[in-house]
């Protein structure tokens, strides 16, 4: 059920009985811009850490521990060229914990969304210096992980020069110096008062009172944005390539391909069984004949991430084998493209993409990013039309879908220093 609270601000509630557990979700989304991708990051982690009734961090985790094993924090995605901060709560439904839990949640997410501990037009500044360094510890410490460290390069190399995309949705370390307690505000402010915001509850909760609740919350009628949602770029003249060598036991070879298909458009059920067959599954081409038969890398997967028509394939190998699997990943991706795999691998990637979607139907947490997935992108298919839409997919779909891939950059983690 759905319902507007004010403009740009809308209220979805899913009321079950399926699960024990209750989730509210509050999405804030907005265009991302150069200057307010970090500082929206830094404010998550300010808005989950104190308010002005629970001016510490231990004050504030003491009271969410009151409520009978809730979990309420904070965090930021992307979406296309959309950036959201998220406040979310899980909790015990009212019927196993205590009668008014649910309101006690909400009453805690309003505390922690309207009254950040901001006083005199600045955050707390002891409280903001400790999750700047927070923030700024916690990037640096991301180049230690190399399979995320390659995966960030890469999309470095793709995303054009001018692109957004090529900063993390977590922000980037040379933009921390530009922010203070005091321009943050403003960034807290425009989150409030500008952004487009979606709220899904899921739980077995009184529908009206939930929406009694939210009702109550201060926020003003905002605009709605333009934006287009789904990220393009026009295709590189030549591929980009580049190398770097780190001290590693395993080197890292990582491509990237434009896929311009994009989510729930009409060959997005093709692209996922692609995938599915070309590196997206364990019994894809990558993971069986590059990892399982040639014994030449440690991992060998594909993604498509449906938001920016980035498709990428990502492999952990030994240095010296770098120009041979990079030949085998071309061998699997041409064969792909010419339908040289069996109709029994198809049908095996079909179902198991169907029984991992099943299978998160039992999940609430999944339920209710779907949900909001939903709203945002403006689009809703039953369970059972996605089911059958992936039941329907032909070794055509799949070729034309393949097809379509065009190598944009490769980034090679040399880990042999010699």
């Amino acid at each position: 059920m759905d319902f507007k609270l004010t403009d740009g601000v809308n209220l979805h509630v899913i009321r079950t009985t399926q699960f024990k557990t209750n989730q509210i979700l509050i999405n804030f989304n907005t265009v991302q811009t150069k200057t307010n991708i970090t500082a929206r990051s830094l404010l998550a982690d300010l808005i989950e850490t104190s308010t002005h009734k629970y001016p510490t961090q231990t004050a504030l985790a003491r009271q969410i521990s009151s409520l009978f094993g809730a979990y309420v924090g904070t965090n930021v995605a992307r979406i296309g060229n959309m950036h959201a901060l998220r406040v979310r709560a899980s909790f015990v439904n009212d019927r196993y914990s205590m009668p008014g839990l649910t309101d006690q949640v909400i009453d805690l997410l309003h505390e922690m969304i309207f009254h950040p501990l901001i006083d005199n037009n600045t955050f707390d500044e002891p409280t903001f210096k400790l999750q700047l360094n927070n923030l700024q510890s916690s990037i640096k410490s991301l180049d230690d992980d190399k399979q995320f460290y390659a995966a960030m390069q890469l999309r470095d190399l793709y995303f054009a020069d001018h692109s957004l995309l090529k900063i993390p949705s977590f922000g980037q370390l040379t933009d921390l110096p530009q922010i203070s307690a005091e321009s943050l505000v403003q960034t807290y402010n425009e989150m409030v008062n500008s952004d487009q915001v979606d709220i899904v509850v899921l739980g077995n909760v009184d529908v009206q009172l939930i929406v009694e609740q939210f009702r109550r919350f201060e926020f003003k009628p905002r605009q709605e944005i333009k934006q287009e949602l789904f990220y393009h770029q026009k295709l590189n003249k030549e591929p980009r390539e580049t190398s770097e060598k780190q001290a590693l036991n395993q080197a890292k070879l990582n491509l990237a391909y434009q896929l311009p298909i994009y989510y729930q458009e009409p060959d997005y059920s093709a692209t996922m069984v692609m995938n599915g067959i070309l590196g997206g599954s364990p019994l894809s081409k990558l993971f069986v004949n590059v990892r399982e038969k040639a014994s030449l890398a440690y991992y060998a997967s594909s993604q498509h991430i449906a938001f920016n028509g980035m498709f990428s394939i990502q492999t952990g190998i030994q240095s010296s084998n770098k120009v041979r699997v990079q030949h085998l990943i071309q061998e699997q991706v041409d064969a792909v493209r010419t339908g040289d795999f069996t109709d029994e691998l198809m049908q095996e990637v079909k179902d198991g993409i169907i029984n991992q979607y099943e299978t998160g139907l039992d999940v609430s947490s999944n339920v209710i990013e779907q949900t909001l997935l939903d709203k945002i992108t403006r689009t809703h298919t039953e369970s059972s039309a996605l089911i059958e839409r992936i039941k329907k997919v032909t070794k055509v779909d799949v070729i034309r879908v393949a097809s379509q891939l065009e190598f944009q950059a490769a980034y090679f983690l040399n880990g042999d220093l010699n």
